[in-house]
């Protein structure tokens, strides 16, 4: 009898042995449950960063098309979180592509080219509205924001300007689409509208480079020909700096040069005007946009179209001495769309603001740049390359 209680002792405990191995391990072996935690955080993190930046040109922008790659990474990552089967290896490879592709859209953020020399940047981005009064942001930093203004009214009602036939609905700038094709992102001028732009010596530099989009107006009966006095950009006309189209077509500016002669003559010899176009070939096509850069300084005076190098006048003993004149002691304003300051022109014909000589853009106008050097044939190229189509 004692021996079959033993026996059934150890039946008892072999069984609760065999029970417990078996809880052991079957908790042991289980599957903890996925955690999300640390895709959730970088999806939010992810979300946020998009929130609160955009694409654009500016410093501080994004590259365009950016944000399109960051929001896929986003959808992907919350797919995983939506899916119940997910496993921990995927969120945490999910987690892992995320922040990946977060750094890479950090990488994309737009840095500032030659941002020492940089003195006004105006890209029409940020404008909801384009009526008369509305202030035009200047993205360089230096606070030189513009004013929309209507051109003078000497240009809408004189019949036959520009042309017989030429019917003006506005004088004052329009929102257009820019050269991607998102609306309201340029600005289409006519008739003397314009963005007038409070003087400053920095805006009055020696040596200079001007970069921007255009898109001219083709002539109605002559789609081969743009408008003769397509002013770009102007800084009191001729007696400054210019930089226009004309019908050739080509690229035109002009600059008004001190310190011609070394030693200086110490007379009217010593300033100058050099009226110069981009000497070859010709815009082509006419009715798209193209990327227009003119640099001037130590001698030379730089024409691109399109981030190619066309003519530079200097490189074969043509050059361009001098700097630009300094017009502080009377100041002009700087004008895009128009060659005066609507309030500067007179109806008398012979001051130097005489509103019968004056001149102005037709045609869609973007990304207007403004440096106070002479830019190289690298940086002007990296500047098409960042704002190209």
């Amino acid at each position: 009898m004692k021996t079959k209680k033993v026996y059934g002792l150890l039946s008892v405990l072999a069984v609760m042995l065999i029970a417990w191995t078996f809880s052991s391990c079957s908790k042991s072996d289980s599957t903890p449950p996925t955690s999300f935690t640390s895709l959730n955080a970088e999806i939010a993190t992810a979300q946020a960063l998009l929130s609160t930046t955009s694409e654009g040109t500016a410093a501080g922008n994004y590259v365009r098309g950016s944000q399109a790659i960051l929001q896929a990474a986003i959808a992907a990552a919350q797919a995983v979180v939506a899916n119940t089967k997910s496993t921990q290896a995927e969120v945490t490879a999910a987690t892992a592509q995320l922040t990946a592709a977060v750094a890479t859209y950090q990488a994309a953020v737009v840095t500032p080219i030659d941002a020492a020399d940089l003195v006004g940047q105006w890209t029409f981005d940020e404008l909801t509205t384009a009526s008369a009064g509305t202030s035009v942001k200047d993205y360089s930093g230096n606070n030189f924001n513009g004013v929309i203004t209507a051109g003078h009214p000497y240009f809408s009602t004189t019949p036959g300007l520009p042309w017989s036939g030429y019917t003006v609905t506005s004088n004052v700038p329009t929102q257009v689409a820019d050269r991607y094709g998102d609306a309201n992102k340029a600005l289409h001028f006519t008739a003397g509208a314009n963005v007038e732009i409070p003087y400053n010596t920095l805006l009055n530099p020696g040596q200079i480079t001007i970069s921007l989009w255009a898109k001219a107006d083709t002539l109605p009966n002559d789609p081969g020909k743009y408008w003769a006095n397509n002013y770009m950009i102007s800084m009191n006309r001729w007696n400054t700096y210019k930089f226009q189209i004309q019908d050739t077509p080509r690229a035109f500016f002009t600059a008004h040069a001190a310190g011609v002669n070394s030693p200086a003559k110490g007379n009217s010899t010593d300033t100058t005007y050099y009226d110069r176009d981009m000497n070859a070939g010709k815009i082509s096509p006419l009715n798209k946009w193209h990327h227009y850069v003119v640099t001037f300084g130590g001698g030379h005076e730089v024409f691109y179209v399109d981030g190619f190098l066309v003519y530079d006048w200097g490189s074969n003993n043509d050059g361009v001495p001098g700097t630009i004149v300094n017009i502080a002691a009377k100041p002009v304003n700087l004008v895009i769309g128009q060659d005066l300051p609507t309030a500067k022109y007179t109806t008398d014909p012979n001051s130097p603001y005489y509103v019968n000589y004056g001149a102005y853009f037709i045609g869609a106008i973007d990304e207007v740049r403004v440096y106070k050097a002479t830019l190289t044939a690298q940086q002007v190229t990296s500047i098409y390359n960042l704002e190209k189509p």
